[in-house]
């Protein structure tokens, strides 16, 4: 619903502030905007996912949602945590919120039959107009609208003011009180009622009211219906004085008809109504007024906000609304180590090699000052069990901003490997500390490049550095369990597959992502890595005591 309401809300901003177009455009607009929320949520089901990297990136930086989740029970084994929700198979939030849907919308349906039914009666027991003098002046009215047939006219004694319902074969129900009339009266009554009728505005009208009792719980639809009824009662009266009709003496009868009212009921709902006291201000205005715009909506207008309405409508509902369904299961048993000690090459000295990393900074002439360098290289970038079979070695090029309190931000890949190298070197990159550059002797913010080198010689050293001693959950180990889940962003929607990371879960609970073990797409890694790195659990316990352990964490992307 969240897309009906843009809409909802939108049209409902935008439309009093069409000064300049008439009711009877305003209308045509009002309708469109309701029967294109309306047909939304139908949409989102038959059109296939769509999602542009301007929707990707607006995703990406709103705020992220949590749902309360319950780890599968059990000792120290494996373990599954669903994002999108809890798994039952009894009484669930979401089953009742449908069934309240479904019951609300059934009493409101049943109410607008009863109103149906007694409309049925009030006809049944109506008199047919036979008076030659207000079916002469309604045949002069149809032959000046183009009806080809005039509308039925009815007179009852338990109606106060006019109204009308139908289409093919049109019925125009008037008060008893209408025999008194004068000719002006009639005329001007029945041009307005005859009005609807060209317009087609019971059709309009008897959909609105399905629409709001389906849909009876939205506030905005229901405001949507009453702006739209009385547009159409405005662009109705436009007609009449499009007729000939004198707006000052319009307004009187108008008037009149609402004193001759009083109290009672105006109108069935199934019907149209020519009066109402709440909009009756307005259109007493609106007549008196000679800057009013009051043409009719042609049909170039109509298939024009027809195309508008469907150019809004299938994007909008092919765009994900929310993140796709993914499952994120996390290993804790009989985790392998990253890499035996006697695998790692040292240099002659006995000190092992660093990881080759070269900072490129704005080119600074002799004494001007200095580019900014790494502080704290806390993650080395690994590799992807894909690139390791492979054998892929290179640079990945990454372009970030440094600014004067060495915080990085805005990094980017601009030259990658590909394989989830990629990926991991965004994943190390942010981790590390930077001192900023400097100009003059102060600290100031540059763009800087980073060139990060993989080579299958330094892997096993970058593989140590990141085991860092951690505890891998076995006997003695209490395993940890989430506690708190961060939706999936929709930038990988439609994606389906496995994105797998190597995890280090530090003594708070706080995951901190190592690599990509196995890569999906660039978009899946980075909703990946993103999103778990949000997540918080409570932390492993080994003799009491809170301890870091290794995990790795699977993240199933079901597209």
């Amino acid at each position: 619903m969240i897309r009906a309401t843009i809409v909802l809300l939108i049209a409902h901003l935008i439309i009093p502030r069409l000064r300049r177009q008439s009711a009877a455009e305003r209308h045509a607009i009002r309708a469109a905007s309701l029967a294109t929320a309306a047909v939304l949520p139908l949409l989102v089901l038959l059109m296939p996912s769509w999602q542009p990297e301007w929707a990707r990136r607006v995703a990406d930086v709103l705020p992220a949602a949590f749902d309360a989740i319950q780890p599968a029970a059990g000792g120290y084994g494996d373990f599954i945590v669903r994002a999108t929700g809890v798994e039952s198979s009894g009484w669930t939030v979401s089953g009742a919120i449908v069934l309240l849907w479904m019951l609300g919308s059934s009493v409101a349906l049943l109410v607008l039959g009863r109103e149906a039914l007694k409309l049925r009666r009030l006809i049944a027991s109506a008199q047919l107009v036979t008076d030659t003098r207000p079916l002469a002046i309604a045949a002069g009215v149809a032959r000046s609208l183009g009806l080809t047939r005039p509308p039925r006219l009815l007179s009852s004694t338990r109606v106060a003011i006019p109204i009308t319902w139908g289409t093919q074969r049109a019925h125009i129900l008037l008060p008893d009180a209408a025999r008194d009339w004068s000719d002006e009266r009639v005329w001007a009554v029945l041009a307005h009622e005859m009005g609807h009728v060209r317009r087609g505005d019971w059709t309009t009208h008897l959909l609105a009211e399905i629409v709001c009792a389906i849909y009876w719980f939205h506030p905005l639809f229901w405001l949507g219906r009453s702006c739209l009824g009385r547009d159409s009662e405005q662009a109705a009266d436009d007609i009449v004085l499009g007729l000939g009709a004198n707006g000052a003496d319009y307004a009187s009868h108008l008037l009149a008809i609402v004193r001759a009212a009083g109290r009672r009921p105006t109108r069935l709902t199934p019907t149209v109504a020519m009066a109402r006291r709440s909009d009756l201000e307005r259109r007493v205005a609106a007549l008196l007024s000679g800057f009013v715009n009051r043409s009719r909506v042609t049909r170039g207008h109509l298939i024009a906000i027809a195309v508008v309405a469907i150019v809004i409508a299938l994007p909008l509902a092919a765009m994900p609304a929310r993140a796709p369904s993914i499952t994120i299961e996390l290993r804790t048993t009989n985790l392998a180590p990253l890499v035996e000690a006697a695998n790692v090459p040292e240099r002659a000295d006995g000190t092992r090699a660093p990881l080759h990393v070269r900072v490129l900074g704005e080119p600074l002439a002799a004494g001007q000052g200095t580019p900014p360098e790494i502080e704290a290289y806390t993650t080395p970038p690994l590799y992807s069990d894909d690139a390791r079979r492979q054998g892929i070695e290179g640079v990945v090029t990454a372009q970030a901003h440094v600014d004067a309190s060495g915080h990085l931000g805005g990094v980017r890949v601009v030259q990658g490997l590909g394989f989830g190298l990629d990926q991991n070197a965004l994943v190390a990159l942010r981790q590390w500390r930077f001192r900023p550059g400097t100009r003059g002797g102060a600290p100031v913010a540059m763009d800087v490049a980073i060139e990060i080198e993989f080579t299958l010689r330094s892997e096993s050293i970058n593989a140590l550095i990141a085991n860092d001693m951690a505890t891998l959950v076995g006997p003695g180990v209490t395993p940890p369990k989430a506690v708190k889940v961060v939706q999936l962003k929709a930038g990988a929607a439609g994606v389906r597959g496995t994105v797998a990371l190597d995890v280090v879960l530090l003594e708070d609970g706080t995951p901190r992502i190592v690599r990509i073990l196995r890569s999906l797409t660039p978009e899946a890694d980075e909703s990946a890595v993103r999103a778990f790195a949000l997540w918080r659990f409570s932390p492993a316990v080994k003799n009491g005591r809170p301890v870091k352990v290794r995990m790795s964490a699977e993240v199933n992307f079901h597209g």
